[in-house]
């Protein structure tokens, strides 16, 4: 039946939320350690901005900046590198505790006497003598590296590093190639594996052996934003600092731990370092997560103060980190989750961060306990979304999503551990959503089916039911007490024989009055049927059960009787209009109904659209019958023993007969249903009713000469049919002829 095929549908739509909420967990536990995810990045930025790093009493690093007004009283950039020599000289002699040179010292100096000599050499063979007294000048590169050996300095190399979203080049690394870093474990345990970086050439030999190189690129995200680097790369094959990092490494021996478990190429990569703010952890590809403070400004001097400002314009780079960076081209800037930052001054931040060990961490369970989180709290919102009202269940999401939102937070305020609160509160929303669509999709389901075979056959109320959630059930087959109404549109013969050459119009007529009809059934909470020649059924008390079925189908046969006058005048006045399409035959419309009622199967009884909303049983059978016998008893509505039984003192009845059903079955009275109390209360109808239940108990008891007397007096009474006087005279005649063998029960069959 068509109810299974909705719940098996139904059942299937059910597995979108569960499927919605699995994806989305799966989701959280594969991409949790995956860097630069959005918008997971995006939330960890909001939360940095509510709670940004603490900072520190005093600042351990500050910045010479090559600005634009330093470029302008010293010369354009590229600076050579002995400018940059001057500007770590200025360092040393303010007692800086270490410099990084945040600019690219790789490869040769453009600006060099060698490189200079060498151009102007090309044209020198014909007497160029400016050429080679530019290539006698000291090396710029010799003169850094003298700067260089008197503080401990880290210089710039490679300056582009990978994006975060492609996955690290991992280099074989020989710690023991780099006096800073210390592997803890076994000694003999010297081979890490680290994330490679390209330098754009090669290091002169002196800067090699004065400074110590300090990778400056940054690794973006996705969306252009650096919120991560690694601590330490692998540079042909050693060990090299971050620029951030160099600070640290260049003051004291840093100590590693490597990931025994993990290997990759050749070698394990590092777990975590420990400098004097504390352990550094790092994550599976050997990153650490930057975390700036609410206050970005940093102890900053121009690079022209620092040189020809005297000694008071240096007193802010003693006993810090030192970081030498420009700000005058556009490859200075860098993008941050707080807005755009020279790069000097990020690695600036990232020092500061390291030293007063400020970690973010997200270790390798969140992603789990996302995952799981999302399950239980997905699942919680599916189950409001059903059991709930729309709005308690959509208010429920939101003060859950509100309360996962506020606890990772806080969470991240008071440890700074990175929990991601979207999967839980995706799937919630999701879950939810995807309850929206299976109530969406089973409603065209029904709209397919369900209302394509029962629009205009089920009462509106329980159609709007059977779109609503709950409502499955009410298309189930039952078995209980119904309340059947069978009625007939009959027009006079003569009328149906001038409509033989235009069938069109008879048609049409009868299919507008049976609409009439059907929606009186309708607005009386009625189930419609068709049967066979036109005719209509009509069911009470199913799909959906009604204290009142019984009266609701007498109460719906008298507005039939009164559609079918209205009608009958509709006609006649438009007959008399003069309107050529009306045939004045119509107005001799008339109705014919039967109601019993008893126990019935009823349910769907059709497949797809040809399915129809059927009863099955002895009613059905009754009532058509008694539809039948209308115009020999004259009412136009006739009821069995039931239906009198109920609405005897309520309604205006008529004892017309005793039938059966069948020649086993009992006899049963039956009676025509003739108006409402206030009919009941005429005194023409009490003695019309008076005489025919006389004349009915007579006949019931086999008193013939009592039958025929009340008879007489029938005939005497205005309005009687006389069909109906004919049917008893005929009766008495033939009880009369059969003389004793004659029995009351010699019933005829309805």
């Amino acid at each position: 039946m068509i109810e299974q095929r909705l719940q098996q549908k139904l059942r299937l739509l059910l597995v979108l939320p569960a499927v919605v909420v699995f994806a989305i967990a799966a989701l959280a536990v594969t991409t949790a350690r995956l860097p630069g995810v959005q918008p997971r990045e995006g939330i960890f930025d909001v939360f940095a901005r509510l709670a940004p790093r603490p900072a520190s009493d005093t600042s351990s690093v500050a910045l010479i900046d090559i600005d634009g007004e330093s470029t302008s009283r010293l010369g354009p950039w590229p600076w050579p590198r002995s400018a940059l020599a001057r500007l770590v000289t200025a360092a040393e002699e303010a007692e800086a505790a270490a410099v990084v040179v945040t600019v690219p010292t790789e490869g040769p100096d453009p600006l060099s006497p060698e490189v200079l000599g060498r151009y102007w050499l090309t044209d020198a063979r014909a007497g160029g003598e400016a050429a080679r007294l530019i290539g006698r000048l000291p090396s710029t590169d010799t003169a850094l590296a003298a700067s260089a050996s008197g503080v401990p300095t880290a210089l710039g190399v490679a300056a582009e590093a990978r994006p975060t979203r492609q996955a690290p080049s991992w280099q074989r690394s020989d710690v023991a190639a780099a006096d800073w870093l210390r592997l803890a474990g076994d000694p003999a345990e010297t081979v890490v594996a680290l994330p490679a970086v390209q330098a754009r050439g090669e290091v002169a030999p002196a800067l090699r052996n004065a400074a110590t190189p300090a990778v400056i690129g940054l690794p973006e995200d996705r969306d252009g934003r650096i919120r991560r680097t690694p601590l330490v790369w692998s540079l042909a094959g050693a060990p090299v600092p971050s620029a951030g990092f160099a600070p640290l490494v260049l003051i004291d021996p840093v100590d590693a731990a490597a990931a025994r478990g993990r290997f990759r190429v050749g070698g394990p990569p590092l777990r975590a370092l420990s400098t004097e703010g504390g352990v550094v952890p790092l994550d599976g590809r050997g990153e650490f997560r930057i975390w700036l403070p609410a206050d970005l400004d940093l102890p900053s001097v121009p690079a022209w103060r620092v040189l020809e400002g005297g000694a008071q314009w240096r007193q802010s780079l003693r006993g810090r980190a030192v970081f030498i960076g420009q700000s005058v081209t556009p490859d200075a800037l860098v993008s941050t989750p707080r807005g755009p930052l020279t790069a000097a001054a990020l690695h600036a931040q990232l020092a500061e961060q390291l030293r007063t060990g400020a970690v973010l961490r997200r270790p390798a369970w969140s992603g789990a306990a996302e995952g799981f989180l999302a399950l239980l709290l997905g699942a919680l919102a599916v189950g409001a979304a059903i059991f709930l009202s729309p709005f308690v269940a959509g208010t429920l999401t939101f003060v859950l999503s509100a309360a996962v939102a506020a606890g990772a937070f806080f969470v991240f305020q008071g440890s700074g551990l990175l929990l991601d609160p979207l999967p839980p509160i995706f799937a919630m929303a999701g879950g939810q959503l995807a309850v929206f669509a299976m109530v969406v999709g089973n409603m065209l389901v029904r709209d397919d089916a369900v209302r394509g075979a029962f629009h205009g056959a089920l009462p509106p109320a329980t159609m709007e039911r059977l779109q609503a959630r709950g409502g499955a059930g009410l298309l189930r087959g039952t078995r209980r007490e119904v309340t059947v109404l069978a009625c007939a549109l009959r027009l006079p013969d003569a009328v149906v024989r001038r409509f033989e050459g235009r069938p069109d119009d008879f048609v049409g007529f009868m299919a507008s009055a049976n609409d009439a009809l059907r929606r009186t059934i309708l607005s009386h909470q009625g189930t419609v049927d068709h049967a066979e020649n036109g005719q209509l059924l009509a069911y009470w008390n199913v799909p959906e059960t009604s204290a009142q079925h019984v009266e609701q189908a007498c109460a719906c046969a008298l507005k039939m009787i009164d559609d079918v006058s209205t009608l009958s005048e509709n006609v006649t006045t438009a007959a008399l209009a003069g309107e050529a399409s009306v045939d004045p035959g119509f107005a001799e419309l008339a109705i014919e109904v039967g109601i019993a009622s008893g126990p019935c199967f009823a349910g769907p009884v059709g497949i797809g659209a040809r399915n129809r909303y059927a009863v099955l049983g002895e009613a059905v059978t009754l009532a058509t019958r008694l539809r039948s016998r209308s115009g020999l008893y004259g009412p136009a509505i006739i009821t069995d023993d039931v239906v009198f039984d109920t609405l005897r003192h309520h309604y205006a009845f008529l004892d017309l007969d005793v039938v059966k059903l069948s020649e086993k079955s009992g006899a049963r009275s039956v009676h025509g249903l003739v108006g409402n109390p206030f009919l009941k209360a005429s005194k023409s109808f009490r003695q019309l009713a008076d005489a025919q239940r006389e004349l009915l108990l007579s006949w019931k008891a086999g008193d013939l000469s009592g039958s025929l007397l009340q008879l007489q007096r029938l005939r005497a009474l205005p309005g009687v049919p006389e069909a109906y006087v004919a049917l008893f005279e005929e009766r008495i005649a033939i009880a009369r002829a059969a003389g004793d063998a004659w029995e009351p029960a010699d019933i005829l069959l309805v």
